[in-house]
């Protein structure tokens, strides 16, 4: 038999012989009976702690008929506070899964094949996968309770879709001592299917046509066996085991999936559990190894202290507690029983009610009996039992017993939402809070690497099963394609930080990274994780918001502003224009009036150069009365003085008085002083 053929196949069964299916189911129910008794020590202790949990309540008789038997709710508290928090932290709408980049990415395209990837999976757990978070919930409600819990995964082809359900550990039967989920030789799962589904199975080719009759076991309330009814709608009970059989005799065991009935024990199917790609061949072309498919994703709480595959939850580290705790209280509550009861003894000289040896006499509040006797005869003839009221000793070890197991199970006071230091600063509540959490923080991180175990299975399905078709469609982007699902390209994770358990936690970082926006980082990033931190629903709504629509009548103030300032601009731009004209002119006056002065000084002497003198002065001071009138806009002409030759004559460019350089000015107060000096 070529295992090649036998890749896919849907029942491998029906190719095997009588005597060698029968040969199988042995050694499927040797193994199965095997493992179960390995671990019978911890069912046993498991059962007792579901009880305690689940505050069955049971008839005492001891010390007396219906004496106090209250269970006392530390175990619940613990796994009820410790589903609270991590519910939320793992199961995070509407992303669940972040896919991460593998290797370099310059042009970005990595990344963008992760992000399809990170919305696409979370879209396929919350809502393609239907009951995905409900068994999620459950495990993680359970978990703290038994230690452990499962995820089996795996893709329906008559569903068509991929499937992964919540798995109880009194369920899945492993050996007690085995090493790890991936290298254990089986793996023994029990479940129950009724007729009808049994038939159903028959009909598309899944099991093989048998005679499975009327159940003769069934699962009671405890995960035991009892024996079943006549009813003929009975649920079956199926052993289907993750076993290793050599179907093709080389002397190599190959991975296969075997169903068995377990009252008939009759094998129902069998089919491989490895894919083409997972043979590994030597040089020779000889087979060297098959890798298998691994459906069961163990959820760890805490690791057994004696080192075997069972773990440990509050389950076994509270039941004793629990248990001494519940027996302080009932004895507490039985000693106020008997002290509260009042019953005794009475004397054979004291006879009451009818009949010779009297009778029970019952009283009302408030009522008192007429009696022919004396008190003092009553008081001889009556003797109280010798008890006394609960014991304050008893009460003390109640207290600390409780303060024991809150500590145990981080179950305090500031934990559950109470504080009994109202003075206390927040920061040192904080604090306490970080301390107290430590617990939670180290199993959340367990249970990170478990869901990112769970989303390694789904990525490899997608890989193999997804519907082109359906991935563009729901994305809705032209680049999703079934390629995106390479390992090589990039990894899943939850999107759970398992160092937060709280909220608080969550909050305080998200504020930390709010004080550096504008230093540098990813300002758009930090505003996202911060509404995440204070769950703000929609937050691409918030984060992505179009502009506001400004308002109309704003826009029309906002527009006639524009118009003035234009019309205001085209003002001062006239007003220069004339400026600069009037300041030409009085340039123009100046330079003549200096040129006629010049002419002057050179032709004349005595007073009359005194007087070209004085004009020139006046000149120069009615400059600086319009420099003044214009705000100081112009400046003054300067006067360079220079020699004058020996005999009062000039040069060509020479003057007396000397050069006058003059800015232009923008004033129109000055006059023509070229007229004046004529």
């Amino acid at each position: 038999m070529d295992i090649l053929d036998l890749v896919g196949k849907t029942n491998i069964a029906e190719d095997l012989t009588d005597e060698k299916l029968g040969e199988i189911s042995s050694n499927v129910c040797t193994g199965y009976d095997i493992d179960k008794e390995s671990r019978s020590e911890w069912e046993q202790k498991t059962n007792d702690a579901k009880k305690i949990a689940k505050q069955v309540w049971e008839q005492k008789d001891f010390p007396f008929e219906n004496a106090a038997n209250i269970k006392y709710p530390l175990l619940a508290t613990s796994a009820i506070q410790f589903s609270a928090r991590a519910y939320p932290n793992f199961v995070k709408w509407p992303d669940v899964v972040r896919a991460v980049v593998i290797g370099s990415d310059p042009d970005g395209m990595k990344a963008g094949i992760a992000e399809r990837i990170s919305r696409h999976m979370s879209y396929q757990l919350l809502n393609e996968m239907e009951g995905w978070e409900e068994d999620t919930d459950k495990l993680l409600s359970v978990l703290p309770i038994t230690g452990l819990a499962y995820k089996k995964t795996w893709y329906s082809p008559t569903e068509g879709r991929n499937v992964s359900e919540y798995r109880s550990a009194w369920d899945v039967v492993i050996n007690y001592w085995a090493k790890s989920i991936t290298t254990v030789p089986r793996i023994t799962e029990e479940y129950t299917l009724y007729p009808n589904e049994i038939e159903e199975r028959i009909r598309a080719g899944l099991f093989l046509d048998l005679d499975y009759s009327i159940p003769s076991s069934a699962k009671n309330e405890t995960d035991g066996e009892e024996t079943a009814s006549t009813d003929p709608d009975s649920p079956h009970i199926f052993l289907e085991q993750h076993c290793y059989i050599d179907l093709d005799d080389d002397g190599y065991k190959e991975p296969y999936i075997v169903c068995v009935h377990k009252d008939s024990k009759q094998v129902a199917r069998i089919v491989a559990r490895y894919y083409e790609d997972g043979i590994i061949y030597d040089g020779n072309g000889k087979i060297q190894r098959i890798i298998p498919e691994h459906y069961y994703t163990k959820f760890s709480f805490m690791p057994s202290l004696d080192g075997s595959f069972y773990d440990f939850g509050f389950g076994a580290l509270l039941t004793p507690i629990n248990k001494t705790i519940d027996t302080t209280l009932n004895q507490l509550i039985d000693s106020g029983t008997l002290y509260n009861s009042n019953s005794g003894f009475i004397g054979k000289g004291i006879q009451l009610g009818r009949g010779r040896g009297g009778g029970d006499i019952k009283f009302k509040i408030g009522e008192w009996k007429p009696v022919g006797f004396s008190g003092e005869d009553l008081s001889k003839n009556f003797f109280p039992l010798p008890v006394k009221e609960p014991s304050a000793v008893l009460f003390n070890l109640l207290g600390f017993m409780v303060s024991a197991g809150e500590k145990l199970s981080s179950v305090t006071e500031i934990l559950t939402g109470q504080q009994s230091n109202e003075a206390e600063r927040p920061t040192t509540t904080l604090a306490r809070i970080e301390q107290g959490l430590m617990v939670f923080s180290s199993i959340h991180k367990r249970l990170y690497k478990a869901f990112r175990a769970e989303y390694k299975k789904l990525f490899r399905l997608n890989g193999k099963y997804l519907n082109p078709r359906g991935y563009l469609t729901i994305l809705d982007h032209p680049g999703a394609a079934k390629e995106d699902y390479d390992y090589r390209t990039c990894d899943v994770v939850p999107v759970a930080d398992p160092n937060e358990t709280t909220n608080t936690q969550k909050l305080m970082k998200a504020q930390l990274w709010m004080s550096m926006i504008g230093q540098g980082f990813n300002d758009q990033e930090i505003r996202k994780r911060f509404a995440e931190a204070m769950q703000v629903s929609e937050i691409e709504k918030i984060l992505d918001a179009p502009p506001n629509q400004p308002d109309p009548k704003a826009m029309i103030e906002l527009e006639k502003l524009k118009l003035e300032g234009l019309r205001f601009q085209f003002e001062v731009a006239k007003y220069d224009d004339e400026r600069r004209e009037i300041a030409s002119k009085v340039q123009k006056n100046i330079a003549n009036a200096i040129s006629l002065i010049a002419k002057a000084e050179a032709t004349e002497i005595g007073p009359q150069l005194e007087m070209y003198k004085t004009e020139l002065q006046a000149i120069t001071e009615r400059f600086k009365i319009g420099q003044s009138a214009v705000g100081a806009q112009v400046t003054e002409p300067q006067v360079q003085q220079e020699q004058i030759p020996a005999g009062g004559e000039l040069g060509n460019n020479q003057t007396g008085m000397g050069r006058m350089e003059e800015q232009p000015s923008d004033s129109g107060s000055f006059q023509d002083v070229a007229g004046e000096t004529g």
